[in-house]
């Protein structure tokens, strides 16, 4: 089966970051928050100081599985008119733009349905999204809208935990077509001190599920280079998502660009020897740019 043209463009931009020895790194901003001019430069900063792909995430009333501080940021973006319609307006903006990396909308399943399934999924592809994520939507729940997902040319991400069964995770790992969302964690989203120490565990699990066929992205409770450099040695990518709003909202888009760029140098999968060899990493080459 072909998949659609927001999937293949997803799995390029890992395709790109495994050719250079690193990790993916994908960054989460609520479209329109602040406002709409500082959503902008937040994703323009973003973009400019190494993310290789951008959540947009739909503000929603009801943000089930968001931690305070993005849940926060939805209410405010929504009590000021905010919706499906800013990550719309905030994705025709950054194409206008000249930003060509790939961008997925992360909303709730409420605001699709409401505002139209297939109207919306048509009018997301048509503004330059690749993919979609769902965290309130589980594999197989509605097959029809996965159809239509496919059917309007966009990529899927699936979430799965810890808990999730084998025969849940071998569905989501076939139904992804753009990566695989894994959560290292119970709870909601928020930025952590440390990272689960069974993280590490985890992905080597699904990692040997997957067995290459669908990218591999970890997210919730990451905000620090440590827990980058810990966390991209057992994934193809990681997401980041509290970290970039607490920096937005503490030091406005420069603070993105700062926490960005520091984020994206960690991505880098090149070790230095040692006297007992190389550790989960490969070898450096004189004409490689290990500099991310």
């Amino acid at each position: 089966m072909t998949s659609p043209p927001g999937a293949r463009r997803i799995r390029e931009a890992f395709d790109r970051a495994s050719a250079d020895h690193r990790a993916v790194l994908v960054a989460y901003l609520v479209a329109g928050h602040p406002d709409a001019a500082a959503s902008l430069a937040a994703a323009e900063a973003a973009f400019e100081h190494g993310a290789d792909l951008l959540e947009l995430g739909v503000p929603f009333s009801d943000p089930v599985a968001d931690g305070p501080l993005i849940a926060a940021a939805g209410h405010a973006a929504v009590a000021a008119g905010g919706g499906i319609g800013s990550a719309v307006r905030l994705a025709r903006q950054l194409r206008d733009r000249g930003h060509h990396q790939p961008l997925l909308a992360m909303g709730y399943l409420n605001p699709l349905v409401a505002r139209g399934r297939s109207r919306t999924l048509r009018e997301l592809a048509d503004v330059g999204f690749d993919g979609l994520i769902v965290p309130d939507l589980p594999v197989d729940e509605d097959r029809q809208l996965e159809r239509e997902i496919a059917a309007a040319g966009l990529g899927v991400c699936f979430l799965v935990t810890p808990n999730t069964s084998p025969e849940r995770l071998e569905r989501a790992i076939r139904a992804s077509s753009g990566f695989l969302y894994v959560v290292p964690l119970f709870g909601v989203t928020g930025a952590r001190h440390e990272v689960a120490t069974s993280a590490g565990a985890l992905l080597e699990r699904i990692g040997r599920a997957v067995a290459g066929r669908v990218p591999v992205a970890v997210g919730f409770g990451i905000s620090r280079p440590e827990h980058v450099r810990e966390l991209g040695r057992h994934a193809d990518g990681v997401i980041v998502g509290s970290a970039v709003v607490a920096a937005l909202e503490s030091d406005g888009p420069h603070g993105v660009g700062q926490l960005i760029g520091g984020l994206s140098e960690a991505t880098n999968r090149m070790v230095e020897a040692t006297p007992r060899g190389l550790v989960r990493g490969l070898a450096p080459e004189p004409s490689s740019d290990s500099s991310r």
